[in-house]
């Protein structure tokens, strides 16, 4: 599939996406260029058909890369920004940790712009393609379907009603108006159902390496029903809620997938095409571009959120490289204790680690001695560490094991990046059954019941939407659902009424060798807390500018 990638890649950067600046600029394209593009297409068989819908893949990764998955966290109560101190402003993350985001904030730009691009080269796929009975060119099709109505549902729950394009647009159809989210839920959800009914299923549980890293039937499935609860339930519609029994109940009784004992190895080089997993992206030595293990950012997002290597000592099974971006907040740290009942469960052990759990790791090698014998610098925090409140993150951190075996000074995970767990299929389905009927039959508290027996809970007796909420948030908290979550439930603004108000600095132990040293201060700007603004996040200025037709959302 990826022989031909590096080559289509370069291409199709001769051809425009709708988003790139404006579509106008279509019309500098090269003729000659355009013309060698549509000839591609036209003319392309099977090789050439994997070859271009490797290069959507490639962009769908994009779409939910390193960067834009930070943004998504660190604007919930979940997370802090971390990064170098409260005036490191990379990519915009103290602003948005502090909810003093803009319509030029760097992030929602990048959303914009990557969404529509995966669209354009789908709808490239399936228009310039010719119709054919050959299996492999249909299911490309079947997949570029998939991915542009999966790109669109994105775009919706970010901006509320982005155009819907669901063609390649022609010279008057350059400056797209806004497009109702009714209207645009509508056709994602047909076109991923009618996807799914084109798309291959895996052959067996456990052939997901042997499927590879492609929409398969039942992960399509698993996203309408994703789709049909966060539009029913953020549009208090229940008719839409009930859209995504049958979808879900599918995934469930296809008994395709299961819940991993280890929880581990979720985003690690053991968790890769594991059971769990519906859709990931293959962080493949060779994917076709050659040095990408050099270039792509996504390979980085292990040292953007590995602890900082300049603040703390860096236990020795961790790659000694962390810029500190995306941290744990107490308020997370403390929820998890109480759900599950103490710091030593499986969920916690693999998704949080308190201070003093930091320092009974092991740092063979890491420890810096001084010429007698005596420590210089040994476990703990040796510099202030701003936006920490104790609590440090195991998961999508960098593992020695994961360690690309590359030269130079940057260092990349060769770990896959889950998109879809199977463990969000069971609760989305728990409160799909809660919500259509109070779950008459149970079978939606046994899925969330699943969920918790993997981590060794009690199984609860009754099924809340207290209990639904909870569980979402402990087991998805590396998942970027939380902010969708808090404002489709309508919890945002009590949640996140104080987000961004205080600052917190962690200085490791006070003297007693014991309690936590976690400073304050009043955040100085006076930016900070939820405005229901953020219901909706802003279109960028730079589409504003090049469209007159697309209207801002309130309050931007």
């Amino acid at each position: 599939m990826y022989n031909n990638m590096k080559k289509i890649y370069l291409l199709l950067a001769l051809a425009a996406g709708l988003a790139c600046t404006s579509c106008a600029d279509m019309l500098d394209i090269p003729q000659k260029s355009a013309i060698e593009t549509d000839k591609y297409y036209q003319e392309a068989g099977p090789e050439e058909a994997e070859a271009l819908i490797a290069a959507v893949y490639r962009r769908v990764t994009s779409m939910y890369d390193n960067q834009l998955g930070i943004f998504l966290d660190i604007i919930t109560d979940d997370f802090h920004p971390g990064g170098g101190s409260f005036a490191d402003n990379a990519d915009g993350y103290q602003e948005v940790g502090n909810l003093a985001a803009s319509a030029s904030t760097t992030c929602i730009s990048w959303m914009y712009q990557r969404g529509y691009q995966v669209i354009y080269y789908c709808n490239m796929i399936l228009e310039r393609i010719p119709e054919t009975d050959d299996p492999t060119v249909n299911r490309v099709k079947a997949e570029a379907d998939f991915l542009r109505a999966l790109a669109m549902f994105e775009l919706v729950r970010w901006y509320g009603n982005p155009p819907l394009v669901d063609h390649v647009p022609s010279a008057d159809e350059y400056y797209p108006e806004n497009t109702p989210a009714e209207t645009s839920i509508n056709w994602v959800f047909d076109t991923m159902i009618d996807a799914a009914g084109r798309l291959p299923a895996l052959t067996a549980k456990g052939t997901q390496e042997q499927f590879g890293a492609r929409i398969s039937k039942h992960a399509a499935l698993a996203y309408a029903g994703q789709v049909a609860l966060w539009y029913g339930t953020r549009y208090d519609d229940d008719a839409w809620v009930a859209k995504a029994v049958e979808p879900l109940r599918t995934v469930i009784q296809s008994r395709l997938y299961g819940l991993v004992d280890d929880m581990s190895i979720l985003n690690r080089g053991r968790g890769d095409f594991c059971e769990e997993y519906l859709f990931e992206h293959n962080n493949a030595d060779n994917d076709g571009f050659p040095g990408s293990t050099q270039t792509n950012g996504d390979n980085l997002r292990q040292t953007y959120k590995t602890w900082s290597a300049e603040r703390i000592l860096i236990p020795s099974n961790l790659v000694n490289m962390g810029w500190g971006w995306d941290v744990p907040t107490g308020d997370l740290g403390r929820f998890l204790t109480e759900h599950e009942g103490g710091i030593e469960t499986k969920r916690f052990r693999s998704s949080l680690a308190t201070y003093d759990q930091v320092m009974q790791m092991d740092y063979t090698g890491r420890i810096i001695y001084n010429e007698d014998g005596t420590v210089q610098r040994g476990p703990g925090v040796f510099a202030a560490m701003d936006n920490n409140e104790g609590y440090f993150r195991m998961r999508d951190i960098f593992f020695q094991e994961d360690l690309y075996d590359v030269g130079g000074f940057w260092k990349y995970s060769m770990a896959n990046i889950p998109y879809l767990r199977y463990a969000e299929v069971l609760l989305m389905y728990a409160e799909v059954q809660f919500i259509v009927d109070g779950d008459a039959d149970g079978s939606g508290l046994a899925a969330l019941n699943e969920v918790r027996l993997r981590d060794e809970l009690e199984p609860l007796g009754s099924l809340t939407y207290q209990a639904i909420k909870d569980e979402r948030r402990a087991e998805l908290i590396y998942d970027c659902e939380r902010y969708f979550d808090l404002v489709r439930w309508g919890d945002a603004a009590e949640e996140l009424k104080d987000k961004g108000k205080t600052w917190y600095t962690f200085y490791g132990y006070k003297e007693d060798g014991k309690t936590w040293d976690v400073r304050t201060q009043p955040n100085p700007d006076g930016n900070g807390g939820w405005t229901d603004k953020y219901e909706y996040l802003p279109y960028p200025t730079t589409q504003l500018s090049v469209n007159p037709n697309l209207k801002q959302n309130p309050g931007w």
